[in-house]
């Protein structure tokens, strides 16, 4: 890591090492759509939730399936396809960018390319601030993610980014009080992602976009968005900690006194993320009344969190910080060590159902031979644990075959049955593979096959052990 840091900075400060380690954005610009049309099981489990909603029951399911409530899918995107949704059209607008102002500043000097970037990222910033209200943008991954956690549980939600005019101020409504507390009793672990899970769904997204910038160059201008949307990310972790917060909770307690419905899922998540991740076995309407009004009490004060309870989720949030650390801030997609060897890393802390995963993401282009290592540590109450995974890129080598595929491996140790106060801990394993085909130079058939043991997965939004099998299509640019 220090070899690294010195690196970047050495680069940075000498004129004549800025051609040599950091390497410039200069390929034409590119994009790639992906979109999976299968996603099994989460699509049934999808379908069960909306049969419920047909039904006006709660979860567990136990109504009957029709054609229909599989047709509504787009209305309950997994983790995956709500990351390739948001990589879709922000990936979209920043080919736009990039077309235009290489055009009107062509890099074709140093200064150039600098004053290109620049200006790239200016207006992709504006961008990216409108299409962040919109489905299918960063916000809206935010909410799936929060939603995907109750769909594997069949508990129907509704994302109030699809009530166009609503700013930022978007809220996962339609959530039962009776779905709440099937899910805290049944399934604790899953009632704590799932007030974390907006935030992981914001770091999944800057991952995602860091893959396609590194290992297919694609040049992205996401400086904005990813500096703003870490300290939201920060900040928002931090929250509970803030002077008005307690005022802020009780204002939204004022609202919807009487409409359970209206209501959001939590308030705001990270008190409620604590709280949970201490109290597994506390029923869900212990949290008390709405005041005023019926139903559960569901936003949770920073007066009731006890002082163990702030004290870790200070920790948590401290630990937030890591997120800044990398060279894509700044917009460096790559560094040469030497020609032909390429890297780039990106410190990663993320809350989770234990606790919270701590590490980082280290991109690898050694001669065509592109990998991603994920190094880090799980962290709960009384552990604090390995964890590491490989993903490798185009295994098939050969420029004519019209078939490839990516590998992924992952094996970490985490408390035992998630639980943050655990003093065991269990081994688990992920292993998947992502075939293409090329039915046209653009256009490619892809697949996801993977398998996980129980534990918690960057983006999978399953807990228990599961085959997961995705197909669907992609095109791209160049």
């Amino acid at each position: 890591m220090t070899r690294i840091i010195t690196l970047i900075i050495l680069s940075l400060c000498c004129g004549n090492g800025y051609g040599q380690v950091i390497v410039k954005d200069t390929l034409p610009p590119a994009f790639e759509w992906s979109l999976y049309l299968i996603d099994a099981p989460y699509m049934t489990d999808a379908a069960k939730t909306e049969a419920i909603r047909d039904n006006g029951g709660t979860a567990p399911y136990n109504a009957g399936l029709s054609a229909q409530h599989y047709g509504r899918f787009y209305r309950n995107l997994s983790m995956a396809q709500a990351t390739d949704m948001a990589r879709n059209l922000h990936g979209s607008l920043y080919y736009g960018h990039n077309v235009l102002w290489n055009k009107f500043v062509k890099p074709v000097n140093t200064r150039k390319y600098i004053l290109n970037r620049v200006l790239a990222n200016i207006t992709a910033l504006g961008t990216d601030y409108l299409a962040i209200k919109l489905p299918y943008g960063y916000a809206f991954q935010h909410e799936e993610f929060h939603r995907a956690v109750m769909t594997t549980r069949h508990i129907y939600s509704y994302d109030e980014v699809w009530s166009f005019g609503k700013g930022l101020d978007i809220a996962v409504t339609h959530v039962k009080d009776e779905d709440l507390m099937y899910l805290k009793e049944n399934f604790p672990a899953d009632q704590v992602r799932l007030s974390a899970a907006g935030v992981e769904g914001e770091y999944r997204y800057l991952q995602r976009m860091r893959e396609d910038n590194f290992f297919k160059q694609t040049g992205y201008p996401m400086v904005g968005i990813s500096l703003l949307g870490t300290l939201h990310a920060v900040n928002y972790v931090n929250l509970p900690f803030t002077k008005r917060f307690n005022a802020i909770t009780d204002s939204i307690m004022v609202h919807d006194r009487q409409n359970i419905l209206a209501r959001d899922f939590t308030g705001y998540d990270f008190s409620a993320w604590v709280y949970d991740l201490f109290t597994p076995n506390e029923p869900y309407e212990a949290r008390g009344t709405w005041p005023g009004g019926v139903g559960i009490k569901r936003p949770v004060k920073e007066s009731d969190l006890t002082p163990e309870m702030k004290s870790f989720l200070s920790e948590t949030g401290n630990m937030q910080y890591l997120n800044f650390v990398s060279p894509f801030m700044v917009g460096i997609n790559r560094l040469q060590l030497k020609p032909g060897y390429y890297f780039n890393f990106a410190l990663r802390s993320v809350p989770a159902s234990f606790g919270y995963f701590a590490g980082g993401d280290f991109f690898l282009d050694f001669n065509n031979r592109q990998m991603m290592v994920s190094l880090g540590v799980n962290r709960s109450k009384n552990l604090t644990l390995p964890s590491v995974e490989l993903r490798y890129y185009n295994l098939i080598k050969n420029e004519n075959s019209k078939f490839n595929t990516n590998l992924q491996v992952a094996g970490w140790m985490q408390p035992k049955d998630q639980l943050f106060a655990a003093d065991k801990a269990e081994s688990g394993i992920t292993i998947g593979v992502q075939p293409s085909y090329a039915i046209t130079e653009r256009f490619s058939m892809i697949a996801d096959l993977s398998y996980k043991t129980k534990g918690w997965v960057f983006g999978n939004p399953y807990l228990d052990n599961k085959f997961t099998g995705r197909v669907g299509f992609s095109m791209k640019t160049r």
